[in-house]
């Protein structure tokens, strides 16, 4: 009789345990913003090496950011922009040491380059402002409060 009691409170005790990560130990959890991550774009894409941005939106084809650019004068600048994957050299998120794209480990100069991978489009998805996706309509008004008229999509061909 006396064992089944033991065993109870001993599984209420590990019950009651904690470990791992804690949500209040990660900022990104607990503001309403997305994460803001950083893409390298592919050499020749684009005039720019990379774009920078709140995650907005986790697609099938690439992410879409609210980016923020200063331009002369300190003019700051945001945009709506989709990124396809095929334009990606690599996603690098804000304060999460995370890169989605390629394989770092055991990789030297003069080794071949990182293999690319897929990036991990649920941990994204779960990042993203708009973790659930973004309606036509919300997207409408976004575009409308950045004066856009539609989004801008980097070139992945």
């Amino acid at each position: 009789m006396k064992f089944p009691f033991t065993y109870l409170l001993l599984c209420l005790a590990i019950a009651g345990c904690h470990a791992g990560p804690q949500i209040e130990n990660f900022e990104q959890a607990r503001r309403p913003e997305g994460i803001t991550t950083i893409i390298e774009l592919r050499g020749g894409i684009a005039e720019r090496e990379h774009v920078e941005g709140e995650l907005l939106e986790v697609r099938e084809d690439g992410l879409l950011l609210n980016t923020r650019e200063v331009r002369e004068g300190g003019v700051v600048e945001r945009r709506l922009v989709f990124v396809p994957y095929t334009a990606m050299e690599d996603i690098g998120l804000e304060k999460v040491n995370l890169s989605m794209l390629h394989e770092e480990d055991n990789w030297a100069e003069d080794d071949a380059p990182p293999k690319r991978r897929e990036p991990d489009r649920e941990t994204l998805r779960q990042l993203s402002r708009f973790p659930q996706g973004l309606s036509r309509p919300l997207l409408d008004k976004l575009l409308e409060a950045q004066g856009q008229t539609t989004v801008d999509v980097i070139d992945g061909e």
